[in-house]
């Protein structure tokens, strides 16, 4: 891997932590939207790097053949932000 996709990776995992848990703990519901809308563009911006880096096919889930892939029996992922007392 080069160093500039590592570089983007690792900064936007790091921005994707800390977004994450800001939307978790936040307690208005702008705020909570504003922070999902953070996690989701950090996670972009890694599957476009690694993409650039390695390709689609490289990134793209695979599954054996007569097989059904994970994300068609595994829940999609939701960002849950509760109010706090």
């Amino acid at each position: 891997m080069r160093a500039e996709t590592y570089a983007v990776v690792n900064l936007a995992a790091l921005n994707l932590i800390e977004a994450m848990s800001a939307a978790y703990y936040a307690t208005e519901a702008d705020a909570t939207a504003r922070h999902a809308f953070r996690v989701r563009e950090m996670l972009k911006k890694i599957a476009a790097a690694l993409e650039q880096e390695f390709g689609h096919d490289a990134i793209e889930a695979k599954s054996a053949p007569g097989t059904t892939p994970p994300s068609a029996t595994a829940p999609a992922l939701k960002l849950v932000s509760s109010p706090r007392p």
